[in-house]
């Protein structure tokens, strides 16, 4: 049988197995890898642009609000001038004994108290943003305006008529609640905020007049203006409860409030300012509010959304280039992987078919140095072992079947010698001859033994009997020189299986080849359980010993080689094959091993498993 013929004559061989179609490794890296790519472009893109969004936002909020604020200290600076000389007026000695005495504008006093107020009036930094600073009482006034602003009005008359001029007077503290006003003792007068605040007596609380002062516009358009902004971005100011937008150089009053919250302390990433949400015209608009020094008072600037989608965009460039890397990278390790991975396992496959058509030559090119090159070496040996296994198996059959023949050639018609012998037996008994008849009644059972069919195992205590009917046969040949002994340590051990015809060749080989060429021996039998083989199973040793010539050692070597002898009764089944066929049944742990002492004894040891029938 050839070993092609042992891969392939079963429907779901090994070969049909390897052939069957098998799913992609490739298809599947390339999936797993795409999809891997995929997700982790997808997850890094909207952390990415969620975190770094918010980021560009706050990153314009915050440079927005650092720029505002420094145009609100500026703004602060030049109100806090004005507000000084505010102070001055309502608290020096001059002024509040000029308000006391409430002289005529012509008296020393009224020079005086001018003078010196003058005098404040032009050391201050900011006094070109203020139009009209007037000491008013009951019946007069001290007044220093600009030459453009200049009128003849009776501030003590129309100053107190103004409508707002009892809510400014009586306010706890200063009040721009009416925003910006035509300059009301000026017909064609600028924008201006009015500052009215009560001046007492010197010696105590009681109002004795009031401070008039005007406040030009110019003061925060002329900040607005060297203030640089994109072109959808815009100035805001929050006078009181007004609002005004700043451009083309003035301010003109909005009809919707922003609403500025009360509490800015918290709103903003800078302390003070505050960040909301508004809606006009243009959309929706994030504002930068920053609080003034004036109560009410704000400056406001709206974020531009050119810069934002300009700023978007730049991240979206960046993310875009940053995926198309990404995927570069997972492009090349796929590249990678396929060279190291999918090109090694298709040679291995390769290797696996040829193996299935019967081709178990070693492939040096799957041994790499690497995993893969381990189940490559792994695959060589595999197909190496299975090629000494085939033809191991196949040479075994083939022994099988000679000793099978060789047995078959032994077997010549038992039946009609042992009918034969039968006969003779009777024949002896009648004539008297108890030898004739014992020995032949012997080979009768010998030769009823061998007709007994095909059957391979016996029990020890059948393959005893057999070998005592053949002994009665040699020792009346020998004529009583030869004896035998037969012991048996525990007959629980006679009912284990033994291989028909495996001691007569050893006792065939003892009388012949030991006892025969002294003259005259003894062999002893001995059946006796062995210690565990290395797979933990219970064995059984039958020792034939005799005390003939022996051997030595090369010699024993050889029988367990050889054929052996040839017997009348069982032509070639040798000390030899009895080994082989051992081995063959029972596994190569078992078998006969052979000692013996030139000129002393020979001892051949049967080793079978202690199986049951």
């Amino acid at each position: 049988m050839k070993i092609t013929e042992i891969l392939t004559r079963r429907p779901g061989s090994f070969k049909q197995n390897i052939r069957r179609p098998i799913g992609s490794i490739q298809k599947r890296i390339l999936l797993i890898t795409v999809s891997c790519l995929l997700c982790m472009c997808g997850v890094i893109s909207c952390v990415s642009y969620y975190i770094f969004r918010n980021y560009l936002q706050n990153s314009l909020i915050h440079s927005t609000e650092t720029s505002l604020q420094l145009l609100s200290d500026s703004v602060d600076n030049r109100m806090d001038d004005i507000f000084q000389i505010v102070r001055f007026c309502r608290n020096n000695s001059n002024i509040a004994t000029y308000i006391e005495q409430n002289p005529n504008p012509s008296s020393v006093l009224s020079v005086s108290t001018y003078d010196r107020i003058y005098e404040e009036y032009s050391n201050n930094p900011s006094k070109d943003y203020i139009n009209r600073l007037a000491i008013v009482t009951n019946d007069h006034f001290l007044q220093i305006v600009s030459a453009a602003y200049s009128s003849t009005v009776n501030l003590s008359a129309e100053v107190p008529g103004l409508p707002y001029f009892d809510t400014l007077l009586s306010a706890p503290d200063y009040d721009f609640s009416t925003g910006f006003v035509k300059d009301p003792l000026y017909r064609n007068g600028k924008n201006v905020l009015t500052v009215i605040r009560p001046i007492t007596y010197q010696y105590n609380s009681v109002q004795g007049g009031f401070l008039y002062l005007q406040i030009s516009s110019d003061l925060f358009t002329d900040a607005l203006k060297r203030y640089s902004t994109a072109e959808d971005s815009y100035l805001y100011l929050h006078i009181g409860g007004r609002d005004y937008l700043y451009g083309g150089g003035g301010l003109s009053e909005l009809n919707v409030s922003f609403r500025i919250a009360d509490d800015l302390s918290s709103c903003g990433l800078i302390e003070d300012t505050l960040v909301h949400q508004i809606q006009d015209e243009e959309g929706s608009r994030l504002v930068v509010t920053s609080p003034l020094n004036m109560p009410g008072c704000y400056i406001s600037q709206s974020i531009s959304n050119s810069e934002l989608r300009d700023q978007r965009l730049l991240l979206w460039l960046i993310l875009g280039g940053t995926l198309i890397s990404i995927l570069g990278i997972g492009i090349l390790l796929m590249l990678l992987l396929n060279r190291m991975i999918n090109v090694p396992v298709s040679r291995i496959r390769a290797k696996m078919l040829r193996v299935a058509d019967g081709d178990f030559a070693r492939d040096p090119s799957i041994e790499w140095n690497h995993e893969l090159g381990e189940i490559g070496r792994g695959i060589n040996d595999l197909s190496e072992n299975v090629y000494l296994l085939m033809n191991k198996r196949l040479e075994d059959e083939k022994q099988k079947k000679d000793l099978e023949y060789k047995m078959l050639q032994s077997q010549i018609n038992p039946h009609f010698i042992y009918n034969t012998l039968n006969s003779i037996k009777w024949m002896a008994t009648i004539q008297g001859s108890s030898g004739i008849s014992e020995m032949t009644t012997a080979l009768a059972k010998l030769l009823k033994s061998i007709s007994k069919g095909t059957r391979l195992l016996v029990s020890i205590e059948e393959e005893l009997s057999l070998l005592k009917d053949y002994f009665t046969i040699q020792s009346y040949r020998y004529g009583g020189t030869i004896t035998m002994e037969v012991q048996v340590e525990d007959d629980s051990l006679l009912e284990c299986q033994i291989i028909k015809f495996t001691l007569q060749p050893l006792v065939e080989n003892a009388i012949f080849h030991g006892v025969e060429p002294k003259g005259a021996g003894h062999i002893q039998i001995r059946v006796y359980p062995e210690s565990l083989t290395e797979e933990g199973e219970a064995s059984i040793r039958i020792d034939v010993t005799d005390d003939g010539i022996g051997m030595p050692p090369d010699k024993a070597a050889q029988i367990l080689l050889s054929n052996g002898c040839s017997t009348e009764f069982f032509r070639e089944i040798g000390v030899s094959n009895v080994h082989k066929r051992l081995q063959y049944e029972f596994g190569d742990s078992y078998g006969i091993t052979i000692e013996s002492v030139e000129g002393e004894y020979t001892t051949m040891s049967i080793h079978i498993p202690q199986r049951h029938s």
